[in-house]
């Protein structure tokens, strides 16, 4: 699987099209792209395709739509799939990344562009990094940018790596710094050679959308075993329902991390966990 690079649209660049705007974005505000009408068919090159599209078929969007539409076999097709759960991208903000949504459920914040909030979990990410659960790739991507040398991420779910590929913004996951492995975390991380990483980025979904081995004391004695002395952790943890439930999922987490030998640097309320091997 690798990124598919055909034009993306969200309800920003519909309104565009439909008021004959001459420049357009075509993978949701990254670039622009020149457009010529005639009439009611709008004609643009895009990644060295010609397009000819009649404005008629582009997909009904009003004020409430979020919804990712790319343009695959000359059909405006809606980023979704429908399978034992609901998938979809959508995008809450001209400009901003989309956000992965699983049965309704956002995956990153709906309160600031997802890459925002990314570019955070990443402060520390150095060397050779560990991620386990790739999502679309923005975690993997942006700690390329910080420095980090290589990237091995796991996704336990077909879906949202296929969704990926479509998305302009997870372009870069498919670089050849970064290995996407399609399967179990905990299964996979016992492949991974002792003391052979320098960060490991776990962002697991929220406690009631994850497995218990994803917040396991023995998925955090692999994290101990295969980072070398000195190398740390970020875990995120979302603190999403724990208001009304009378939660506290950190002071879990924390004393799991302190157990195995983690020394816990830093507890963020509301955004995650700092840990470092002895």
């Amino acid at each position: 699987m690798g990124y598919v690079a055909v034009p993306v649209v969200s309800k920003w660049q519909i309104e565009d099209l439909l008021t004959k705007r001459g420049e357009v974005s075509f993978d949701l505000e990254i670039s622009k792209t020149v457009v010529e009408y005639r009439g009611g068919v709008a004609r643009f090159q895009y990644n060295g395709v010609l397009y000819e599209i009649e404005l008629d078929s582009l997909p009904e969007v009003d004020e409430e739509s979020c919804e990712v539409y790319a343009l695959i076999g000359g059909e405006w097709r809606e980023l979704s799939i429908a399978a034992d759960r609901f998938y979809k991208l959508c995008v809450f903000n001209r400009g901003w990344a989309p956000t992965l949504m699983i049965d309704g459920i956002t995956m990153h914040s709906v309160l600031e562009n997802p890459l925002l909030l990314t570019s955070r979990k990443v402060e520390r990410a150095w060397g050779r990094v560990f991620e386990c659960c790739t999502g679309l790739g923005y975690t993997a991507i942006e700690a390329l940018k910080r420095g980090a040398r290589h990237v091995i991420t796991v996704e336990v779910d077909p879906h949202v790596l296929t969704l990926a590929s479509l998305n302009p913004y997870s372009r870069g996951l498919w670089s050849p710094a970064v290995d996407v492995i399609l399967g179990d975390c905990y299964a996979f991380v016992q492949t991974v050679r002792d003391s052979s990483i320098d960060f490991i980025i776990h962002d697991p979904p929220r406690l009631s959308h994850a497995t218990q081995r994803l917040y396991s004391e023995a998925l955090y004695r692999e994290f101990y075993r295969i980072l070398k002395r000195g190398g740390g952790v970020f875990h995120y943890v979302s603190q999403s329902g724990t208001k009304y439930r009378g939660l506290n999922p950190y002071k879990g987490v924390a004393e799991r991390l302190r157990r195995v030998g983690f020394a816990v640097e830093k507890i963020k309320e509301g955004y995650g966990i700092y840990a470092r091997r002895r």
